[in-house]
């Protein structure tokens, strides 16, 4: 068959993607079978597609082995440390990147050391290191460092749209992550297990980005590096957002694009040179692989490597180059010398972008030709004309061809990509020749490269003020949902039909139109109103079918040690109850807005919040709002009376009141109208707040039932004893379905009392890893005696419950769905004499509660 390795390629790059679900014994069994088969397909001398269905088995199968043999090396005996502050003694596996608070960088570890224990590790990890962070600190590729920390093995994705760390790390080659302080650090020589020549290419480096940092002031430097190294810590933050926000960030890491544009300046010097035939071959990949091993062989500098030798190798040889062929050849080694590479973000861009220039440049480019002879420029050349076309045409078709993994990875697409692109991409080959010969000649002769920077810095020079330029042009980028995975499988099959069928996109459009204009022919006006009136008349008499009620639903999200709830009623609305963060001594206590509320909220695509509520001023129940109320609209903030004195609470409502969110002030008394047969009352804070109790702000928090007919929520913030025993002597109707349980499961003495005057059926606990000892043991024993179902985001990541009123299902990342249904009583009978008296669904009122 034609092509026969992409097809091998594809059925192998599929076996890695499938290798997380099929185990290593499986797969063992699999390999035996699929090579069966294949000897059993030889025997028969099969032919055509028959003989390719063995092969193609064989592949996928070995694609699923080397996943699983790749885990389990990452892996390694990683999983014994889980949790144990110990010593680690390796080699920095890559650049640093230094953050304002922290520097992270991948460890390969020579061995673990616990107190007096020394254990050989041969594995990597993700080491964060707080505190003390100077950006002059001598660490670097290469050094053997020791650090003293906590080691945690994450668990996987722990709620809807969240981040699976887990799978972050194994994909990138690391088994666990280690968090430390910048004071434990001791950094030594250049690693033994460093290899000399690895050792050469990185100190080589170094000199070379000396070079360029002494002979260009400090942003043009750092964008040259950038450019020709892939170093973006070296940008300006102002280059950088600009840079980003441009759609030209591709060109900042080190990719096909570069060797790509290295070696055609190469062969254009060797051709005025009069160089040709083997030596300026062989030189030509000298110089293209020194180039790649010195950025890191990157995925994507591998590609274009391996694709370039393909092309120099069929040129020399006389023989017609397949470019689909050298693609999947590319892929297929390099997937060979690291499956795990598959799940590389840089290698899905690369190979999106090559295999859909390769497919729809020359049609894009015969499209855009077509309209810039319709412009009104004919004082420009055609040949310059058809340059602009080509330039347009690759930058389309690139963008076509990642334009879901871009929205998918980074959130956000760039509107200017394209112009930018057109006037940033001609100069680059140049300053990429530039700097390289810059970098070089100033290790022995600095004068020359004095010279040579007086060439590259009007380049640099026009690049920042372009970008700068683009960049802040307030339509430049646009916030994009994430698309789902059957969106994307959607997509990418249509270009690929589409690729398939007709080979063209022109061909396709044509036949398109071709077969409108056939179908308008055949139509008459007199059969389509026949049709139309026959099939309306049905609805007409009967009306439309009704649609099924959409549930309430309640998701308590995983946000470690803290609480966070997000509620979507049946008539659509969105409301979230606290938002989880950190404490301030931690610092960035914003960070689980941003690492999971945000994402939880994206993939729910909520595009804004009705309403959200702050049960209490402590940040782990307020801080990720911050983040929140940065990104996503909110109609109305509700908190309770409690005005603390805290910075990042002020800040907050702050934050609010520049973004114009009123703010409504809760307490006992009040009733938010939600919806038909949904409504909140809020059973606490009473109007005279607590005070002297030993934890007033604790005390104050919102206590909220949330009724939806005969299924009831009961939210209680983290009210503690004296909250707790108010409620109980004011005979509160405390009656509920669902408890979240108090302050994270925290010891109450009167929690007896209370759970017997609520009575739940399930009580969710929010809580995480921590030093205080929640939940308690004796709360525990008291949930097992009164027998409602537990869950705890701490053991069943986020807890996600829905119901009609009458029934309600739940289900945790960690766990199946389980149906319940309301037990019969008085509290269905008390919600409906209560709902008859309610206002207007959807607004927000006060309103006395019965």
């Amino acid at each position: 068959m034609n092509r026969l390795l992409v097809f091998l390629t594809i059925a192998y790059a599929l076996g890695i993607s499938l290798g997380r679900h099929i185990t290593l014994e499986a797969g063992i069994y699999l390999a035996v079978g699929a090579l069966l088969f294949t000897a059993w397909n030889l025997w028969m001398r099969q032919e055509g597609f028959k003989a390719l269905i063995p092969f193609l088995l064989l592949f996928l199968v070995a694609g699923s082995l080397a996943f699983n043999l790749a885990i389990k090396k990452v892996n390694g005996t990683l999983q014994e440390f889980d949790g144990q502050r110990c010593t680690l003694v390796g080699m920095v596996a890559d650049e640093p990147l230094w953050h304002d608070d922290r520097v992270v960088f991948p460890l390969n570890l020579d061995f673990i050391q616990l107190r007096e224990e020394k254990k050989f590790a041969a594995s990597m990890v993700r080491v964060t290191l707080y505190r003390g962070v100077e950006a002059d600190t001598a660490l670097a590729y290469g050094q053997e460092v020791t650090v003293r920390g906590l080691l945690v093995v994450p668990e996987g994705k722990r709620n809807p749209g969240g981040f699976d760390y887990r799978s972050f790390l194994e994909t990138r080659g690391m088994g666990a992550a280690f968090y430390g302080e910048t004071a434990s650090l001791v950094v030594g020589e250049f690693s033994p297990s460093l290899s000399p020549v690895r050792q050469f290419a990185l100190e080589l480096k170094e000199k070379m980005k000396a070079v360029l940092q002494a002979q260009l002031p400090n942003r043009a430097g750092g964008l040259l590096i950038a450019i020709l190294f892939g170093e973006r810590q070296a940008l300006d933050p102002a280059v950088d957002e600009a840079v980003r926000r441009s759609g030209v960030a591709h060109m900042m890491a080190v990719s096909g694009l570069h060797v790509g544009l290295l070696a055609a300046l190469l062969f254009l010097f060797f051709k005025r040179a009069g160089l040709g035939g083997w030596p300026a071959c062989l030189l030509l990949m000298l110089v293209l692989f020194a180039y790649t091993y010195l950025t890191g062989l990157k995925p994507s500098t591998l590609r274009a490597f391996i694709m370039i030798a393909m092309g120099v190798l069929a040129l020399s040889l006389g023989r017609r180059k397949d470019l689909p062929t050298t693609v999947a050849l590319a892929g297929l080694l390099t997937l060979i010398y690291n499956p795990l590479l598959l799940f590389n973000v840089g290698m899905q861009l690369s190979y999106g972008a090559t295999l859909s220039i390769l497919l729809f440049t020359n049609s894009l480019q015969q499209m855009v030709g077509l309209l810039f002879a319709r412009l009104p420029a004919s004082f420009i050349p055609s040949s310059w004309m058809d340059n602009l076309a080509g330039l347009a045409a690759v930058t389309i078709a690139a963008q076509i061809g990642i334009l879901p993994l871009i929205a998918f990875y980074f959130k956000e697409i760039s509107l200017v990509a394209l112009p930018a692109n057109i006037l940033i991409l001609p100069v680059m080959a140049l300053l990429l020749g530039i700097g390289l010969v810059c970098a070089v000649s100033g290790l022995f002769i600095p004068l020359a490269a004095s010279f040579l920077t007086l060439a590259a810095y009007p380049l640099l020079a026009y690049i920042i003020v372009l970008t700068g330029c683009f960049g802040s042009l307030d339509f430049a980028t646009i916030y994009v949902f994430p698309p789902r995975f059957w969106e994307i499988i959607v997509y990418y099959s249509l270009l690929a039909f589409v690729a398939w069928k007709n080979g063209t996109v022109s061909k396709n459009l044509s036949k398109l139109l071709i077969r409108l204009k056939a179908l308008k022919l055949k139509l008459r006006l007199f059969p389509i109103m026949a049709v139309s009136f026959t099939i309306a008349l049905p609805f007409a008499w009967w009306g439309l079918p009704s649609l099924p009620e959409k549930p309430l639903e309640v998701v308590f999200l995983d946000v470690c040690q803290g609480d966070a709830a997000y509620i979507r009623t049946p008539s659509g609305m969105n409301i979230l109850l606290d938002g989880g963060g950190r404490p301030s001594y931690m610092g960035d206590i914003e960070r689980v807005g941003r690492q999971v509320v945000i994402p939880y909220l994206e993939q729910r695509r909520v595009r804004k919040l009705d309403l959200v509520i702050i049960s209490h001023p402590h940040e782990d129940h307020y801080g990720g709002l911050l983040a929140v109320l940065e990104k996503v609209p909110v109609e109305l903030l509700a908190t309770n009376a409690e005005e603390a004195e805290a910075e990042p609470y002020i800040r907050l409502l702050d934050l609010a009141a520049a973004r114009g969110i009123p703010r409504l002030t809760l307490q006992k008394g009040d009733t938010l109208i939600l919806g038909p047969s949904l409504k909140m009352d809020v059973f606490g804070p009473p109007a005279n707040l607590f005070r002297g109790t030993g934890s007033d702000v604790n005390n104050n928090s919102l206590v909220m039932r949330l009724l939806y007919r005969e299924v009831s929520f009961l939210f209680t913030g983290d009210i503690e004893d004296s909250a707790a025993a108010w409620l109980l002597r004011e005979k509160v109707p405390l009656q509920s379905t669902i408890l979240k349980v108090p302050h994270h499961g925290g010891y109450m003495s009167v929690f007896p009392s209370l759970l017997a005057a609520v009575d739940p059926q399930v009580a969710v606990i929010q809580v995480g890893r921590n030093t205080f000892g929640h939940p308690h043991g004796e709360i525990l024993n008291n949930l097992k005696e009164h027998g409602p179902a537990v869950y705890r985001n701490d053991q069943h990541g986020a807890v996600m419950i829905s119901s009609d009123g009458y029934t309600w299902h739940i289900k945790t990342m960690f766990a199946d769905v389980a149906l319940h249904h309301a037990p019969e009583g008085s509290l269905g009978q008390r919600l409906i004499c209560v709902k008859e008296k309610l206002p207007e669904a959807g607004s927000f009122k006060r309103a006395a509660i019965n």
